[in-house]
């Protein structure tokens, strides 16, 4: 942590901005290049994002328009994203658009984010899959972040993993001391890991269920918690994707609960809002019901009172981010898989 404030110290707020306010300048400030890409217009449109990161609240967000030269967003609260969001190449949703970190906007930014930002990649064995929710709840642990999940056969069933955070090497030998040994090897890149081609999805479409760990309790450690708890239950984790969701895409998958939900609105939010961790849940009977019980009511303060050791008991932080979306009805547990890993990840 005194790694990260040091780094955030070091970033001229001047040479981020693109309006010359540096002098009122109350935090430490982060330039981004980012694309948005108009469906409209049907062309990227390209920006420069300043991200204010104060020593206490919420982080705000500022946005310039490089082609026209004015300023498209002025400054404002972002109270869902971190500094850790802000990787190249990661999506980051701002007042319902999704934004492509293209690219960092000054060498200050660079070199201080590259220290938050300190990447290694493993996989698992296929002798550790059901211990794979502990394993990621040690990396939660010892501070590092999952970027990258994907469940693919390599002989078996293994986890392909992407993780970051400052001083990744340090913590991942702090973490290497808790796991049985070999149940994990470090790889170069998790990217052929990623290659539908070479390694097809391991989802079977039947007798089961769709889970997604929103965006929220992924940034927040949830993937861990929510695979134990899965696989302690008896269930089957077939298949595990990390992806985000376009919103039209999110909005079709929860358009079963349009008209029917007063926050509707707030569960398309999140559920783009970032990246998701996605999986297909088997049974021989009843899957559905199984998950759904693991997960808890859909009210989070009920399931609080209700359920306090369930999912979105622990999870939830509103009835929009409840931690964890589990299909509600049997026969839609199939659509709701088939459409995540064949519509969603198939032209992937």
């Amino acid at each position: 942590q005194d790694g990260i404030r040091s780094a955030s110290r070091a970033v001229s707020p001047s040479a981020l901005c693109p309006l010359g306010t540096a002098g009122i300048m109350d935090c430490a400030a982060y330039g981004f290049n980012v694309e948005w890409f108009d469906k409209q217009a049907d062309l990227i449109r390209e920006y420069t994002l300043t991200l204010y990161v104060p020593e206490k609240g919420p982080v705000e967000v500022q946005m310039y328009d490089l082609k026209n030269r004015r300023t498209f967003m002025k400054r404002s609260a972002a109270a869902h994203l971190k500094l850790e969001d802000f990787r190249v190449g990661a999506m980051v949703t701002i007042h319902a658009r999704q934004l492509k970190v293209a690219s960092y906007a000054d060498a200050n930014t660079e070199s201080a984010l590259s220290v938050l930002h300190s990447d290694l990649c493993f996989c698992t064995a296929p002798s550790a899959f059901k211990k794979a929710g502990q394993i990621f709840e040690c990396l939660t642990s010892a501070g590092l972040r999952i970027v990258r999940l994907r469940l693919v056969n390599k002989d078996g069933p293994c986890f392909a993993v992407q993780v970051s955070g400052s001083d990744a090497e340090q913590r991942w030998a702090s973490v290497q001391k808790l796991l049985p040994a070999n149940s994990a090897a470090r790889v170069p890149d998790v990217e052929p890991f990623f290659d539908r081609a070479r390694y097809p999805t391991t989802a079977a479409f039947d007798n089961c269920t769709l889970c997604i760990v929103r965006p929220h309790a992924v940034k927040e450690g949830g993937v861990g918690p929510v695979l134990t708890a899965i696989m302690e239950a008896g269930l089957e984790v077939a298949a595990l994707d990390t992806l985000t969701l376009p919103r039209a895409m999110a909005a079709e998958l929860l358009d079963v609960y349009k008209g029917v939900l007063p926050y509707y609105m707030e569960l398309i939010d999140g559920m783009s809002s970032g990246p998701l961790v996605a999986m297909e849940i088997r049974s021989s009977d009843g899957a559905c019901e199984k998950l759904r019980a693991i997960a808890g009511p859909h009210d989070v303060d009920m399931a609080r009172h209700l359920r306090p050791t369930s999912l979105r008991a622990v999870l939830g932080k509103t009835n929009a981010d409840n931690g964890v979306h589990a299909t509600d009805l049997e026969e839609d547990g199939e659509l709701e898989v088939r459409y995540i890993f064949e519509t969603v990840l198939g032209g992937k």
